[in-house]
């Protein structure tokens, strides 16, 4: 152990005397789980719609389990390590695929239930997923069902004469006449289709109110008079839409004055998802599946988290979020929640309602909310934690010696996003400076010292027959030329720039080597702001930054799971950044049959990407983690996946 790395081990001994003295009291009243690892920051949320981040995903993949499932396949690569993992049976114990690519038929297997020991059907998917789709519930992720016929209309909240809809009127409970209605979205109103016939729009805002009330645009939307026939319920309870019909208006005005007294109030006008044949459920164990174009990744995104389902009856009685509280929360995986406690942990317990509850080898397991990697390294070392993600930085040339130590490349890219609206970064000279004037080589090996990759793309190596653009060349002579040719010669008169990060020591550290270059090197002056995780989601969501630190791995093992997100409107990409023709390219590629011609469109996509600069890539993550020697069935994988599932005590091996 090198000198430096001796006096790093005492001075975390030191301190997690300090830190064990707050986690006595808890130790106290609760014996420790079987099985404990770091978390790092507490879950924004365990509503599989409404989670973006690989936190809530960690935990998301054992509460809940789709369709499919991702799990290992075949032995490990003998060079990487790294352990295939495929979609593969889940919930539906097999499917089939039609000719064209464009039908999948779904089998649910014969018996699976949720943690309250109800069945789960096909409608539990088919709601869950249009739940998904839904404008209020927000899912940053909804995109990836858009290939379903309407689903994106309907997630958009766009329509036009003649489609079929439908409307939800304004009797949710807690819905007041004249007041603003519930906040929660389900259960929903009473819901009609029927026909659009026309949609009346007061006059548009002038300029002078857009200027002076942002708020014009939403409220005129609002004042929108839709025109419907209505359609009748058949004795089979489904939508006759060939015959009789009711003509009634609605808006959804609540400030605005409705000119028609006979104006029904609504929540809203949408395309009837629901009865358009995107999705069928002949029976409960059968869910259809119909896309608009052969989308290859299709089985993966099946498989992730998104797409899982939740409990309808738990969603509804309880609410948005508080059905995802322990004593509440219905779920369908492998394991279920038992508590929750912010800033401390989360605690599941094996779900014995699980159809492969027979494989499921530890009964409990602790989700410790720590962000400090010295902390939780100490830990580990004590006993207390057995799983580390996310070891400390400055200690990692001593700790990849050791046989308990796993490092391993990985599907993900580590990057900073520019707020493209906020100057200079609105200059796209500036950004391409900043992006040259970065030395990614100093950060991998004076930083994060474990294999990352300098990235100048987006997209990471490793993806079968893609090529990645050209990407950014640094160079220091460069950047000041083109921060020159921005107006800034020397760096004289740009104004100073924040880095906003998530609380982490890794981080931290990483942003200050980024300060000290652009400083160096441009003469920028650069500020750094930390905040906890979510904070710091809402910052980056309302675009209330300059710069601020991403990383993004990959859903699935395809180019467009790390480019669809930064085209026009997708609510991962949080930058303002928006090109037609890069938006084009990346959805012309969705209907593109020929596997080459399509990666060649997503190639020339990400070209425009790194000419216009809407984030820095800073690198390619690799994959490192600290696992107790003892604990058997955990192997790195591309995607950072580890289903707890598969873990065990060596003494517990069949």
């Amino acid at each position: 152990m090198s000198p430096e790395a001796r006096k790093a081990f005492l001075s975390i001994a030191f301190v997690a005397v300090l830190g064990a003295l707050g986690w006595a009291s808890f130790f106290e009243s609760l014996p420790p789980a079987e099985f404990s690892l770091q978390s790092g920051s507490d879950a924004k949320t365990l509503d599989p719609a409404r989670a973006t981040g690989s936190v809530e995903g960690r935990i998301l993949f054992e509460l809940f389990e789709g369709l499919l499932r991702m799990m290992p396949e075949g032995d490990p690569d003998p060079v990487t390590g790294l352990q295939g993992m495929t979609p593969q049976p889940g919930m539906a114990e097999s499917f089939e695929v039609s000719g064209d690519n464009k039908r999948y038929t779904f089998r649910l297997r014969e018996g699976v239930r949720w943690s309250d020991g109800t069945p789960v059907t096909s409608q539990d998917f088919a709601w869950s997923w249009q739940r998904v789709l839904h404008p209020a519930t927000a899912s940053e992720y909804a995109f990836h069902l858009h290939s379903v016929p309407f689903a994106r209309a309907y997630n958009e909240g766009t329509v036009e004469i003649g489609d079929r809809v439908e409307v939800e009127l304004w009797d949710r409970p807690g819905d007041v006449p004249g007041g603003p209605g519930s906040y929660q979205n389900y259960p929903r109103g009473t819901v009609l289709y029927g026909t659009l016939r026309e949609i009346r729009k007061p006059p548009e805002p002038t300029d002078r109110q857009r200027k002076t009330n942002p708020g014009i645009e939403g409220e005129w939307a609002e004042a929108f008079v839709y025109v419907v026939d209505i359609a009748q319920l058949g004795e089979d309870g489904q939508v006759d839409w060939d015959g009789e019909t009711t003509r009634r208006s609605f808006s959804a005005a609540l400030r605005t004055p409705v000119a028609d007294p006979e104006t029904e109030r609504t929540h809203g006008v949408l395309v009837a998802f629901d009865q358009l044949g995107g999705l069928e459920t002949p029976d409960e164990r059968t869910l259809i599946v119909n896309l608009t174009d052969p989308i290859p990744y299709f089985p993966n995104l099946v498989a992730f988290y998104t797409l899982f389902p939740v409990h309808r009856g738990c969603v509804e009685e309880h609410g948005n979020p508080l059905w995802t509280k322990a004593e509440n929360i219905v779920t369908n995986g492998p394991y279920r929640l038992q508590l929750r406690r912010l800033r401390d942990r989360l605690r599941l317990v094996k779900n014995e309602d699980y159809y492969d509850a027979d494989r499921v080898a530890l009964k409990t397991v602790d989700f410790l909310s720590m962000e400090g990697e010295n902390t939780a390294l100490n830990m580990y070392e004590t006993g207390q934690l057995h799983w580390v993600t996310n070891p400390p930085e400055t200690l990692l040339e001593d700790l990849k010696k050791r046989e308990d130590f796993y490092n391993a490349p990985q599907l993900s890219v580590y990057f900073y996003r520019l707020n493209v609206a906020r100057p200079p970064l609105d200059n796209v000279l500036v950004r391409r400076a900043i992006a040259k004037a970065i030395d990614r080589v100093e950060i991998v090996e004076q930083v994060t010292k474990t294999g990352q990759i300098p990235a100048t793309t987006i997209v990471p190596p490793g993806l079968a027959g893609y090529q990645s653009a050209d990407g950014f060349h640094p160079d220091v002579t460069q950047a000041r030329a083109l921060l020159a040719e921005a107006g800034f010669p020397g760096g004289r008169g740009i104004p100073r720039l924040t880095i906003l990060y998530n609380t982490s020591e890794g981080h931290r550290s990483i942003a200050e080597v980024i300060q000290q270059q652009l400083q160096n090197n441009l003469n920028i002056s650069i500020e750094l702001q930390n905040m906890e995780w979510g904070s710091f989601l809402d910052k980056v969501h309302q675009t209330d930054y300059q710069i601020a630190r991403a990383g993004w791995i990959a859903d699935y093992p395809d180019p467009n799971t790390f480019l669809d997100m930064w085209m026009t409107g997708n609510p991962q990409n949080n930058t303002n950044w928006s090109n037609a023709e890069y938006d084009e390219l990346v959805r012309g590629a969705a209907s593109e049959t020929d596997p080459a011609a399509r990666l060649q469109r997503l190639r020339k996509a990400e070209q425009i990407w790194v000419d216009e600069v809407p984030a820095v890539p800073i690198y390619f993550y690799s994959s490192v983690n600290l696992v107790k020697p003892n604990v058997i069935g955990f192997f790195p994988s591309a995607q950072d996946l580890h289903p707890l599932q598969l873990l065990r005590f060596r003494d517990e091996e069949p």
